[in-house]
């Protein structure tokens, strides 16, 4: 019954249109027509999303018990917090953000230039748009609980139901979005606690990635979906090159991110690594790259076809040993870390690599690499024939 929702979450949707919305033409509504406006009632009657936003604590055990979020912090020693909430979930939301403006969420400050950057241990927003995440997609017949799981290093956030309709952690951030709750997804977005469908990934991964810190990973099982954000260490250096960019006014989207937090760990990227880590087709990831190898963008350098350095990322000495990396004599190099990357190569995999293309010149070429670097003394090792040629790390040379 409308009568039995909580005037109080009612009065919390408003708060929440105020800090997030102030535009909203449903702050100038009465309360039945905010509830209409985000279908928390549909013909009279309340909604699924009405009753996990609006209800209170008894109709929510009665009616939905399986509705829970749990969170838990502890050390590796002692647990500090273990709350289970049945509340309505704008009420959920704002207790999770409560503890995560407090010491359990440590922040650091990093000079750049004539400014201080405050760099939290988990940035409140990738929170919240994380907890957003796991209430909108979990399956509410299963009697499973959203589970917040809090650590110094790590926050996972495991929701109950597996990926829907051939999502996966390997296409996770290209999908088409696919909602299992779309009227709940929508409230969200009237209410301004999200932007438009497929959104969030991105509000998780760059504001993360911004700050130096390891990319973001999901994790899929059959019943639940985890994801994992990390804090440990980061990467000053990137959170400070992310920051002096943006300020200069250069556009650094999620692409740009991805691609110099692979760099942070590693001196180049090829296609190859980078249709992996964008999860696009090699021709996406080498369009992809070229655009920000262009002058106006600035971010990498182009080496070769395939490969792309930022000289403000690893800094002008070690940029300095990088110049001469388009020489052949360094193909060598590139080889041996290809191979101990991925496990193998091919003859068209290494032309790509070497940024050869594919003329018959350059096919001849590869082939007497690869025949110099598999024959005895070598690094690499033959097997197959023609068209099926493969080459391993040799015993004792990887």
């Amino acid at each position: 019954m409308v009568g039995d929702l909580d005037p109080v979450e009612i009065a919390r949707a408003r708060n929440v249109l105020r800090r997030f919305k102030p535009q909203s033409e449903l702050l100038k509504v009465d309360d039945t027509s905010l509830l209409v406006g985000v279908d928390a009632i549909h013909e009279g009657r309340v909604t699924r999303t009405g009753l996990l936003l609006f209800g209170n604590r008894s109709l929510l055990t009665r009616i939905c018990p399986q509705h829970q979020v749990h969170y838990a912090y502890h050390t590796e020693l002692e647990v500090i917090r273990n709350d289970s909430f049945q509340d309505g979930l704008l009420n959920i939301l704002e207790r999770i953000e409560q503890a995560f403006t407090g010491p359990a969420n440590p922040v650091r400050e990093v000079s750049v230039g004539l400014f201080k950057m405050r760099i939290p241990a988990f940035p409140v927003e990738v929170v919240r748009e994380a907890l957003l995440n796991a209430v909108t997609h979990r399956d509410y017949p299963d009697p499973g609980e959203v589970l917040l799981r809090h650590t110094a290093r790590e926050l996972a956030i495991t929701s109950p139901g597996g990926f829907l309709a051939g999502i996966t952690p390997q296409n996770i951030l290209r999908h088409e979005p696919v909602a299992r709750n779309r009227t709940l997804a929508a409230a969200f977005e009237k209410l301004g606690l999200v932007e438009r469908a497929g959104m969030g990934r991105r509000r998780i991964f760059i504001p993360t990635l911004s700050y130096g810190k390891r990319m973001p990973e999901y994790l899929g099982e059959a019943a639940r979906v985890t994801l994992r954000v990390f804090d440990g260490t980061f990467d000053e250096q990137m959170a400070k090159l992310a920051a002096k960019w943006r300020g200069e006014g250069r556009e650094i989207d999620l692409d740009a991110l991805l691609v110099l937090s692979f760099l942070t760990g590693h001196a180049f990227i090829d296609v190859i690594s980078g249709t992996e880590l964008l999860q696009v087709p090699s021709n996406a990831a080498r369009g992809i790259l070229d655009q920000l190898a262009l002058p106006q963008t600035g971010i990498l350098e182009r080496k070769g076809r395939t490969r792309a350095v930022a000289e403000d990322l690893v800094g002008k000495a070690a940029y300095t040993k990088l110049k001469g990396i388009d020489d052949p004599i360094r193909y060598r190099e590139w080889v041996r870390e290809f191979v101990a990357d991925h496990g193998s190569i091919t003859p068209q995999e290494c032309r790509e690599l070497l940024g050869l293309g594919e003329s018959q010149s350059a096919r001849v070429d590869v082939s007497r690499y690869l025949r110099e670097w598999s024959g005895p003394g070598g690094f690499l090792r033959r097997e197959g024939k023609p068209p099926k040629v493969r080459y391993f790390a040799a015993e004792g040379k990887s």
